[in-house]
C-alpha cells in the first residue's frame, strides 16, 4: 500500500507543491481580488506570493500554522506594496463580461449589482489596510479569529477590535452613499 506524501519542505517534492497551490490557489485569488480589485494584477499576485512561497519554504514552521498561513503572509504583504505603488484600477469591464454571457442577469440587474458591489469595493478598498483584510479574511475568506491573529501576527482581542471598528467605518461609508 503507497504511503500518502504531503508537502514538507523537506522533500523538495514540486508535484507535491503543486497540488499544494492547487488546493489553496483559488482562495488566495479571492483574498487578493478583493484586495486590490484587478483580476489581473490579482492573479499575478498569487504566482508571486506562490513563487515566493516556494523559494522560502525552508523558512516555515508546520507547527505554527503551516505553509498556507506563510502564503498567505506573503501575498498580504505583496497586496500591501502593491496599493502603496499603484493605485487599484476599477472592475466593470468584469460586469459587462458577465452581461454578455447569456446565463448572466439582464443588463439592469447587472447594472444595479454593479452599483451596490461596486460601492462597497470601493468602500472596503478605502479602508486602512490593516481593517480591510480583517473584514476579507473573515467574511471572505471564513477564517476563524485564531486564524486570523495567525495569519497578522496580531493578538486575537487585536483582530476583534479590528473587525468591530472596520464594521463600523464600512458602514459610515457606505451611509453616505446612499
Amino acid at each position: 500500500m503507497a504511503e500518502e506524501r504531503t508537502f514538507e519542505p523537506g522533500n523538495g517534492d514540486p508535484r507535491l507543491f503543486d497540488q499544494f497551490c492547487h488546493e489553496h490557489e483559488a482562495a488566495l485569488f479571492t483574498f487578493a481580488l478583493r484586495r486590490i480589485g484587478n483580476r489581473e494584477d490579482a492573479a499575478d499576485l498569487v504566482q508571486d506570493a506562490l513563487t515566493q512561497t516556494w523559494r522560502t519554504i525552508s523558512q516555515v514552521d508546520p507547527s505554527a500554522g503551516g505553509y498556507a498561513k506563510w502564503c498567505y503572509r506573503i501575498l498580504r504583504n505583496l497586496c500591501i506594496d502593491y496599493r502603496r505603488k499603484k493605485r487599484p484600477r476599477t472592475a466593470e469591464d468584469e460586469e459587462l463580461e458577465r452581461a454578455v454571457d447569456k446565463s448572466a442577469p439582464r443588463p439592469e440587474e447587472v447594472y444595479e449589482n454593479r452599483v451596490t458591489s461596486g460601492q462597497v469595493r470601493e468602500a472596503m478598498l478605502s479602508l486602512d489596510d490593516k481593517y480591510c483584510e480583517v473584514l476579507l479574511l473573515r467574511f471572505q475568506e471564513e477564517k476563524s479569529y485564531e486564524e486570523i491573529a495567525d495569519i497578522l501576527e496580531v493578538p486575537i482581542t487585536t483582530v476583534e477590535t479590528r473587525i468591530h471598528r472596520a464594521k463600523k467605518m464600512l458602514q459610515a461609508k457606505l451611509k453616505r452613499h446612499v
